[in-house]
């Protein structure tokens, strides 16, 4: 008699178990790679996200101290530029004009980075916050992917081996069911 389903031999479930344990080992290699990305991103992030919260707030105080370090550049290229005219421009009202469009651009460049850092901050909050949310998804995903193949190869492995033992079993009972019927017929 044959054994009932179709059994793997001992090399094929070697085989199995010995790639699932490197399908379960490459798992847990992307968990590890996966944790130090985010350690060494999470500041990075954290810092971003604070940048943005500060400006969201509407707080003018709040917004100067988060867009003083731009208006620091403005506020140097003015100075230059005033500089430029005066060591260049001829004496006289257009020189003057010259100097008072410089103050009036200062201004409405530092005024432009304030109000647009209030208005971006909150579609870069959320971009910051679909962006956790899709790394955190795709990192679970790969790691849930990589366990999932290994736990089908030792399911094949130990649902060949159950298998193996219960046509066994069928077969000694088979055989113990014959016998004692050959001997319930002889007494």
């Amino acid at each position: 008699m044959g054994k009932g389903g179709s059994q793997l031999s001992d090399s094929a479930q070697n085989s199995l178990v010995s790639n699932s344990d490197a399908l379960t080992a490459i798992a847990q290699q992307q968990s590890a790679n996966s944790q130090k990305l985010f350690n060494a991103s999470f500041p990075g992030f954290g810092q971003a996200e604070n940048f943005y919260q500060t400006l969201s707030t509407g707080d003018p105080y709040a917004i100067a101290r988060a867009t003083a370090p731009a208006t620091q550049q403005i506020d140097l290229a003015t100075a230059g530029a005033k500089q430029n005219i005066m060591n260049n421009a001829p004496a006289g009202g257009e020189k003057n004009l010259a100097l008072e469009q410089a103050d009036v651009n200062q201004g409405a460049q530092v005024g432009q980075t304030a109000s647009s850092g209030y208005l971006n901050s909150f579609n870069a909050l959320a971009q910051l916050a679909g962006q956790g949310v899709g790394q955190s998804t795709s990192s679970a995903g790969t790691a849930i992917s990589g366990l999932s193949s290994a736990n089908q190869g030792y399911n094949s492995v130990y649902q060949n081996a159950t298998s193996g033992k219960g046509s066994q079993l069928g077969l000694l009972g088979g055989l113990a069911g014959s016998l004692s019927s050959g001997l319930a017929t002889a007494f």
